[in-house]
């Protein structure tokens, strides 16, 4: 069964790969984000290679949980999308000391961004956002707004760099997910308000670090809490040391993170992590051999051990190349996180780590052709405690019971097992067009639950960005994410299939004056309600639009 899936996923991903150039003849098909903000720092040299680059650096590090996605207005298959501010700007950039987006739609939409951004400096960038957002679905009480407000700056001088921000964000969802026929309730009584204020300093080195001892120190935290009782804080303190000699290379990470979380119980979480490891390179054949020694304290306490290998062989040189590895980890789960990714979440959420026994990846990556960039890669993973959603369970003889549309987390026993397989395929036609597809495949086999809850088995997505002139972008996002199952009743184990579903997105940018311009974006244009969590449907086919002004 599980080859016959494969081969349906596989036909499947090929299909719409082979479907793209005839829906872009019909339709743009890609989204952007006006939600997200423009964050004017003064970055590294950031180069578009003519051909895409697939670096697997972020290997080691796992992700245990599924991405389930916070987009309220936007809704989409979280996957990678080109991003349209990434295209190679004509002659030398200037970035601006203004700038702001005001915008309007269907759904009571409401957009305002502004950003205020110090003169351009070789050595220094700081400044100051504020974004506001809302919206209003045709369900009563299905509303959302957020407001995030921060400042940030980076410094830099001969040796070292320091990059420091301070953020607040404040995210205000409805628990909308009740029997509107039953049950009438005001907005004030159901609203799920989050906020969370974080801030971080970093000190990194700008020696090169085959001439001497580089460095980096990072110090950083959070406070998020919710408008009923629950509280989290973190603080957390990053180092690294490392010296490259040729073909060898010696390096030395630590992790101090400390987690505190109350509700109706309170409960301390800690790391201390260490991670030793060496790199060797010869010629095509580049490796890493570590250790990840992780120590958990707190009201909890372990010790564990996991290797931390990897290495990449170049069989063919800017075409192919082979990688694999294998490594572990213990992932926190924290409210914050799991906040982010379900907002209708009930109190009192017991919260575990994720245990990473063993991950073991291989894959290869390179290049078809000029431009043509490709990844493919399978991994192999044993873990204790997979968190996922479940709703409350109403009990009929107490009559309509808003807690059922409150969820909770549920975890997975010991040695569940989970293997993915995942491709991506970046085409770079020119400095002005840019497509993009990614399929990912997910397959569990778990202990102690039923399902997965929640959990699409794949996702795809096609996006693109077109550049036709210079004051002009077109963006598209065709994306298909499979069914999921939601647990009904915890008792019986009985659950609801959740339908998958596939849309598209399309958005431009086009500024008609240097100081000023205009954007619009249409999402879900396919207008189908489905339902990302059981009973809370999506907002269907909505647009926004607006101008912008730079000086």
């Amino acid at each position: 069964m599980k080859l016959k899936h494969n081969i349906y996923f596989l036909l499947a991903a090929s299909f719409l790969l082979a479907s793209q150039s005839s829906f872009a003849q019909k339709k743009l098909e890609e989204e952007i984000d006006v939600v997200r903000p423009y964050k004017p720092v003064l970055g590294d040299a950031i180069k578009i290679r003519r051909n895409p680059d697939f670096n697997d650096d972020n290997t080691a590090k796992p992700v245990l949980q599924y991405t389930q996605f916070d987009r309220q207005f936007t809704q989409n298959g979280n996957v990678s999308k080109v991003n349209p501010q990434q295209l190679p700007a004509e002659g030398k950039a200037v970035l601006p000391l203004f700038h702001a987006k005001l915008g309007g739609g269907n759904l009571s939409g409401a957009l305002g961004e502004f950003f205020f951004n110090s003169a351009q400096s070789p050595t220094e960038q700081y400044g100051f956002y504020y974004q506001a957002y809302s919206a209003k679905g045709d369900i009563q009480n299905q509303n959302y707004s957020k407001n995030n407000v921060g400042l940030f700056g980076k410094f830099i001088n001969q040796s070292i760099t320091t990059t420091a921000s301070l953020n607040y964000r404040q995210n205000n969802n409805y628990f909308y997910g009740y029997d509107h026929s039953l049950i009438q309730l005001d907005k004030k009584d159901i609203l799920h308000k989050l906020n969370n204020f974080n801030g971080e300093v970093e000190l990194a080195s700008n020696i090169d670090p085959n001439k001497t001892l580089s460095y980096a120190v990072k110090l950083g935290g959070y406070a998020f809490s919710d408008n009923y009782s629950a509280k989290e804080s973190n603080v957390f303190l990053n180092t690294f040391l490392g010296n490259e000699f040729d073909t060898f290379g010696g390096h030395l990470a630590l992790n101090l993170d400390l987690n505190n979380y109350k509700d109706v119980i309170q409960q301390k979480n800690h790391f201390f992590r260490l991670n030793p490891y060496v790199t060797l390179g010869k010629e095509r054949l580049q490796s890493r051999l570590g250790l990840n020694i992780v120590t958990n304290f707190g009201d909890r306490s372990s010790f564990k051990i996991y290797p931390n290998v990897s290495t990449e062989f170049q069989a063919i040189d800017k075409y192919l190349t082979f990688f694999g590895g294998l490594t572990g980890d213990i992932q926190k789960n924290t409210l914050r996180d799991l906040s982010t990714r379900n907002p209708f979440m009930d109190a009192n959420i017991a919260l575990q780590n994720s245990n990473e026994r063993m991950k073991v990846y291989a894959g290869l990556k390179g290049t078809i052709v000029t431009g043509l960039g490709f990844k493919l890669q399978f991994s192999h993973s044993s873990i204790d405690s997979l968190p996922f959603y479940v709703n409350n369970y109403p009990n009929p003889a107490n009559g309509p019971d808003i807690s059922s549309n409150k969820y909770y987390v549920v975890y997975s026993g010991k040695k569940s097992q989970r293997s993915s397989i995942s491709g991506n395929l970046e085409y770079a036609a020119s400095e002005r067009l840019r497509l993009g597809f990614e399929a990912v495949y997910n397959n569990f086999d778990l202990n102690d639950i039923a399902q997965p809850w929640l959990t699409p088995k794949y996702r795809i997505n096609i996006s693109g960005t077109y550049h036709p002139i210079n004051n002009l972008t077109f963006t598209a996002d065709l994306f298909n994410v499979g069914e999921q199952n939601a647990l009904v009743d915890a008792q019986t184990n009985e659950y609801k299939t959740l339908s998958g579903y596939t849309d598209l997105n399309i958005g431009f940018n086009y500024r008609f004056h240097k100081n000023f311009g205009a954007f619009a974006n249409a999402n879900n244009i396919l207008g189908k309600k489905y339902d990302q969590f059981l009973n809370y449907q999506s907002f269907g086919f909505n647009f926004i639009a607006g101008i912008s002004v730079t000086f």
